[in-house]
């Protein structure tokens, strides 16, 4: 059962549920409106649940939706915004909403509070199964002064599509992109004669470190001629990516990550370093799909 308007083609769709979290979401779906001249759309969806459905309940829920709308309309008189109000599992609305809008945006309490061991909970599902990119605001988040678009790199192609993205925000928000790449190598037995000295170590780490800086240049290089005006910094963290990650977003006024959720059943779990980079981003997230997704596999 949907109220309200047709959502248009290539919007911001973004996520409410009548919580505290909306205010943080709302924002930003609004600046991502703005700053790319799409349309808003502001999606309500309830499922059924113990209590029964009544006129009464549906009408409620459409008064919170329209206060969604209006507080979007004062902020943003410039934006066109469109509501819908759903009886319907809220992951399952924002999924398949996803195939149509440009940009979804949630509020992170939908992550559970116990997190990434909770298969079950809204903000994972959607981000995994989503036909686009997926934005996922922190509590309490407020815009910053901060300048700088963080994107975690690896070395394979997986990272391409949130690449891609993160040069895009970067541009349109006169931002600085860091490119992080975080990587280990576990050091083998120091009996083996390979590991004689501390010194010898170091000039591996370097000799490593060289060779995926190089590497993460030869990946860049095509998006830095297609955006010179965005201002580019490679970082490499030897350690583990999440930590890395989330140190990075203290600093960041978005963190872009990529996943490699592969539809079906498997895409209930997104990278494990997406995953907990969605707990713990002191951020806004964006997690841009890996790979392309259809009604088939979305």
């Amino acid at each position: 059962m949907t109220t309200d308007r047709t959502q248009p083609i290539g919007a911001v769709v973004v996520g409410v549920d009548g919580t505290p979290n909306d205010d943080g979401a709302l924002r930003a779906a609004i600046a991502h409106a703005r700053l790319y001249r799409r349309p808003l759309h502001v999606l309500h969806a309830t499922g059924i649940g113990i209590v029964p459905w009544t006129p009464e309940r549906l009408a409620r829920q459409q008064a919170l939706t329209l206060a969604c709308v209006d507080q979007a309309t004062a902020l943003a008189a410039d934006v066109e915004v469109t509501s819908a109000t759903e009886v319907a599992d809220q992951s399952a609305a924002l999924v398949e909403a996803s195939r149509r809008a440009w940009l979804v945006v949630m509020g992170a309490g939908r992550l559970g509070r116990v997190g990434s061991v909770v298969l079950g909970a809204t903000t994972g599902k959607v981000a995994s199964h989503a036909s686009c990119p997926v934005l996922v605001v922190p509590d309490a988040w407020t815009p910053t002064e901060r300048t700088e678009v963080v994107v975690g790199v690896d070395d394979s192609e997986h990272s391409v599509p949130a690449v891609e993205w993160a040069f895009a925000e970067a541009s349109a928000r006169r931002a600085v992109l860091v490119a992080l790449h975080a990587w280990w190598w576990e050091e083998p037995s120091p009996l083996s004669d390979s590991a004689t000295t501390d010194a010898g170590w170091a000039e591996d780490w370097s000799a490593v470190a060289e060779s995926r800086h190089v590497l993460m240049s030869e990946m860049l290089a095509g998006w830095r001629e297609k955006y010179p005006d965005v201002e580019v910094r490679i970082e490499l963290v030897r350690g583990d990516a999440t930590a890395a990650l989330e140190e990075a977003s203290r600093e960041a006024q978005l963190l872009v990550l990529g996943t490699r959720g592969r539809g079906g059943f498997a895409g209930l779990l997104l990278g494990s370093v997406s995953s907990r980079a969605l707990h713990h981003s002191q951020c806004p997230v964006v997690v841009v799909p890996s790979l392309p997704r259809g009604p088939a596999t979305a």
